[in-house]
């Protein structure tokens, strides 16, 4: 996974839909579509940066909305690279029985519309497999974000907010596997990614702000 560049980053000018130029009464809510799309599956992504506390650790030099959301954006967008191509192909092929793009994307749209009480578990999962199929060359960017921005739209029809969605997630990772060995860890990020301090899930809302 990508490391954040803190210096960098720092002096970038962020673009992100919704930013008013105005006076802080008139700033509009912060939205940006793709980022959001990658926040759910932001607790894979969370979690194989070590943690919330290590996330916190990564953007402690952030202190607006704006930087937040630019940070979240290093980290959670395409956060896989293609540096081990071969290694991002056998892992989908051991988990999933993803050999390439045709396999992937059935299975994507498996994911996407089979009946499951607990969807926002099929929807984390569909996120993380896009990127872990975009590391393995399977998907480009575009196709990546297609998926995304779909399984958002389905995410919102069902998902009321971000702790109602990953309250759901982790409810259907205890169905796959009661006994599962990371059962404690994802636990404990389902209950406070949305809490964190420097979470991009307190600045963006599941719903659109109206």
């Amino acid at each position: 996974m990508k490391i954040l560049k803190l210096k960098s980053i720092a002096l970038m000018l962020v673009a992100v839909v919704g930013i008013s130029c105005g006076s802080k009464t008139d700033k509009k809510p912060l939205q940006d579509e793709t980022l959001s799309s990658f926040m759910l599956g932001g607790i894979y992504f969370t979690n194989g940066y070590g943690g919330i506390a290590e996330v916190n650790n990564m953007l402690s030099d952030y202190k607006t909305d704006e930087d937040i959301v630019a940070g979240y954006k290093e980290l959670y967008e395409f956060p896989f690279e293609r540096t081990d191509k071969s290694g991002a192909q056998r892992m989908l092929r051991s988990m999933w029985d993803i050999t390439n793009k045709s396999t992937l994307l059935e299975s994507i749209t498996d994911l996407q519309t089979r009946d499951y009480k607990y969807k926002s578990w099929d929807y984390a999962r569909i996120i993380n497999n896009a990127c872990m199929g975009y590391a393995s060359g399977y998907l480009n960017k575009e196709e990546v974000k297609e998926i995304g921005l779909k399984t958002l739209e389905l995410a919102r029809q069902k998902y009321a907010s971000w702790e109602a969605y990953y309250t759901d997630f982790n409810l259907g990772r205890e169905d796959w596997n009661p006994e599962d060995n990371d059962k404690k860890a994802f636990e404990e990020l389902s209950k406070n990614i949305f809490k964190a301090e420097k979470s991009v899930y307190k600045i963006l809302p599941l719903q659109l702000n109206k």
